[in-house]
């Protein structure tokens, strides 16, 4: 059974993968400074509620920062761009998923601006604190403007 929740708030990177990959070996998952910061400033929260930390994965990082480009070069705040909902994003990147979730912002300055806006939102908290999800990818990306979408894909893999 997949479950599938989403969030929006209306108030970034290209993927970044080591292309030195050796056959058998995941590729080196790299996060920008921000990326950290909001899987670090994720996971706190997540601690201070008794739950597992979130673990990075590489192809909820991609659909998150996909997602992050295109809306900061559409300059729209929305789950759904160009037909395709977070279930569709997550999938393109080869993830299959058991849950998946969202949570997407616009134009905080910081990563811990984007964190407690999400926290005081209750879908998205619901998301940040949801016990089901193991997995994440985060993204920020500016428009032409120099303002900040920021994502957040939770996940957990479907179990086969």
């Amino acid at each position: 059974m997949r479950c599938i929740a989403f969030a929006t708030l209306m108030l970034a990177l290209l993927p970044i993968v080591d292309a030195r990959e050796k056959p058998g070996e995941k590729p080196e998952l790299k996060l920008s400074k921000d990326e950290q910061a909001i899987v670090d400033l994720t996971n706190a929260e997540r601690k201070a509620a008794k739950l597992p930390a979130l673990t990075a994965n590489p192809q909820l990082m991609a659909a998150a920062r996909s997602h992050a480009l295109n809306m900061a070069k559409q300059e729209k705040l929305s789950h759904k761009l160009d037909d395709k909902e977070p279930a569709d994003r997550v999938k393109d990147a080869g993830y299959d998923f058991g849950y998946v979730g969202e949570n997407i912002a616009w134009n905080q300055d910081t990563p811990k601006e984007v964190l407690a806006d999400w926290m005081k939102s209750k879908p998205h908290k619901e998301n940040i604190l949801n016990a089901e999800y193991t997995e994440i990818g985060v993204a920020v990306e500016k428009n032409k403007k120099g303002e900040r979408y920021w994502v957040q894909v939770f996940g957990k893999p479907l179990e086969k």
